[in-house]
C-alpha cells in the first residue's frame, strides 16, 4: 500500500496522502484509493489545489461526469462555472458575493439540509469530489453521516418493514423545505420526481445503508402522513452523533465521497462577509480503471 491513510472517525471519513490527483494517473494507486472509499465512505486529500481542467479529468477516471443544471438563476444569467461543475459557492457569475435578493440565495439554503447529491435523478450516480477553492476562516464546514452502519444497527423488526419501501425524491421538495416558492415551469420540468429504494446495497462492497435525503418527500404507496413519518424517524436515527462526521477546511483540500452509502450538508458561515468558493463534480456508473487494475 502506498496510500498514507489515517482514519478520522471509527466509522466513516478518512485523510488520505500520497497521491495527485492533478496528475497521478497510476490505475493500480487509484484502485487503493477507491478501496480506501469502500472502507471508509468519505475521503479528504489536503492540499490538492486542483485546477477546473484537473478537477474534471481525474473525476472522469472514476465514472461518467453529470453536468450541472446549476438552477436558481434568473433567466439569460449566465453560469458562473463551467457545465461539469457544480457551484457550491455564495459567489455570483462576477465572483463577488450574492446579493442579499439574488434567488440564488434560497436555492444555497437547502445545501445545509442534509442529502445525497442526485438522488432525486434517475441515474446511478456515485461519487461527489468538492474543491475547496476559498473558505471561510469559520464555519462551512461539511457534515457527512455513515448510512451503512444507521442501517447495520437497526432493529431486525425494522429491517423487515422498510427494506422493500420505496421514496420518492424531488429537488423542489428541499428546496420548498428552505422557503422556495418562485420555481419556474421550465425548471421543474427539467427534474421531474424520481422514486428510490429505501435501502440499498452497495454494488461494490455489498453492504446495504439506508437511501435518505431532503429529497425525499414520500413513502411511495403510502399516505403522505405516515410516509413523511418515517422518513422523518429514520433521518434523526441516523445522523446521531456516533454516525457523523463534521470536516473543516483548508483551502487547497479536496473531499471525495460515496453517495451510494451516505449523506452530508455544509455548516453555517458569515455567507454575507466571507466568500466560499467550493466547486463540485459527480460522476455516475463504474470506475473507468478498475479493469486496468485488475
Amino acid at each position: 500500500m502506498r496510500l498514507a491513510i489515517t482514519p478520522l472517525h471509527p466509522l466513516l471519513m478518512a485523510e488520505v496522502r500520497g497521491v495527485c490527483l492533478g496528475s497521478d494517473r497510476d490505475p493500480s494507486l487509484l484502485a487503493e484509493l477507491e478501496a480506501a472509499l469502500d472502507i471508509h465512505a468519505v475521503v479528504a486529500l489536503p492540499a490538492q489545489n486542483l485546477t477546473d481542467d484537473e478537477q474534471i479529468a481525474a473525476s472522469g477516471l472514476f465514472g461518467d461526469l453529470s453536468f450541472a443544471l446549476n438552477p436558481g438563476r434568473a433567466r439569460g444569467q449566465n453560469a458562473r462555472l463551467r457545465a461539469e461543475l457544480y457551484d457550491i459557492s455564495n459567489l455570483d457569475e462576477n465572483h463577488t458575493i450574492l446579493d442579499e435578493r439574488d434567488r440564488r440565495r434560497q436555492w444555497r439554503e437547502s445545501d445545509k439540509l442534509w442529502h445525497t447529491d442526485r438522488s432525486f435523478i434517475n441515474a446511478p450516480t456515485s461519487y461527489s469530489m468538492l474543491s475547496g477553492r476559498i473558505v471561510p476562516p469559520n464555519g462551512g464546514n461539511t457534515e457527512f453521516a455513515d448510512m451503512r452502519a444507521a442501517w447495520d444497527d437497526l432493529p431486525a423488526a425494522t429491517k423487515i418493514r422498510i427494506e422493500n419501501l420505496q421514496a420518492e425524491h424531488s429537488v423542489w421538495h428541499s428546496r420548498a423545505l428552505c422557503g422556495g416558492r418562485d420555481f419556474r415551469p421550465d425548471e421543474v420540468a427539467a427534474m421531474p420526481p424520481v422514486a428510490q429504494p429505501l435501502v440499498r446495497v452497495h454494488p461494490r462492497t455489498r453492504r446495504k445503508s439506508l437511501v435518505l435525503a431532503s429529497h425525499a418527500r414520500r413513502i411511495v404507496g403510502w399516505p403522505d402522513v405516515e410516509g413523511v413519518a418515517l422518513l422523518r424517524e429514520l433521518t434523526d436515527y441516523a445522523i446521531q452523533p456516533k454516525y457523523t462526521y463534521s470536516y473543516k477546511w483548508s483551502p487547497g483540500d479536496l473531499v471525495i465521497w460515496d453517495n451510494r452509502c451516505t449523506m452530508h450538508r455544509g455548516t453555517n458561515y458569515d455567507d454575507k462577509a466571507y466568500s466560499r468558493d467550493m466547486r463540485r463534480t459527480t460522476v455516475q456508473g463504474p470506475s473507468k480503471y478498475m479493469s486496468q487494475a485488475a
